[in-house]
């Protein structure tokens, strides 16, 4: 059986002062590895005086998934594989957390380090908003125009996305209808041109 997962739907953030270093966190909603790397390279534009942006992320959908993180000068293994095991473990994909991290003055030590981009990790994703991860399948669709209105309907009521309409000698709709209700919909639009189209 397969593990729900979950997307973003929206953005967090949260702080923290541990013996006197401040960490910024970061969840924001991504959808590939440059994308993340980009946002990254913008958080450290927007905190130049910053010690450490540290960054995990994981990108996807149901079968495929990529991931990348940076430790970003702080000691190896302290800083982004704590993110990235509290991000596994929230089942949410296409998702960045980073953590800003500006020197108090005080060295952590590594148990210390773990602990508190562990914590930061987990707090931000906590306030997280998220929506359960449908899978979806790609349609392309030709009609004639009598037909467009009522297949177009039993789409959107299927839970379906509708990305794009062209209007030629036939109506063409592409988008994306959910798996789990792909059947449904694939009979009402057979129903609806008497098994001329289907889904």
């Amino acid at each position: 059986m397969k593990m729900e997962r979950y997307v973003p739907d929206g953005a967090n953030s949260c702080q923290s002062v541990v013996r006197n270093s401040r960490f910024l966190a970061f969840a924001v909603p991504v959808s590939d590895a440059a994308g993340a790397r980009r946002l990254v390279a913008e958080k450290r534009a927007e905190h130049p005086g910053c010690s450490h942006v540290v960054f995990a992320f994981i990108t996807g959908g149901t079968n495929t998934e990529n991931s990348g993180m940076s430790d970003d000068g702080e000691p190896k293994g302290t800083a982004a594989r704590p993110v990235m095991e509290v991000l596994k473990g929230s089942l949410i994909i296409n998702v960045l957390v980073m953590v800003v991290r500006y020197f108090g003055g005080t060295k952590l030590g590594t148990g210390g380090l773990v602990k508190a981009y562990g914590d930061c990790a987990r707090d931000v994703l906590a306030g997280l908003p998220v929506k359960r991860l449908v899978p979806r399948r790609e349609f392309r669709l030709e009609m004639p125009y009598s037909l467009h209105e009522k297949i177009r309907d039993a789409i959107l009521e299927a839970g379906g996305e509708i990305d794009g309409v062209e209007y030629a000698d036939l109506v063409v709709l592409t988008g994306r209808v959910p798996e789990d209700s792909l059947a449904g919909c694939r009979g009402r639009i057979e129903d609806i041109s008497r098994g001329a189209i289907s889904l």
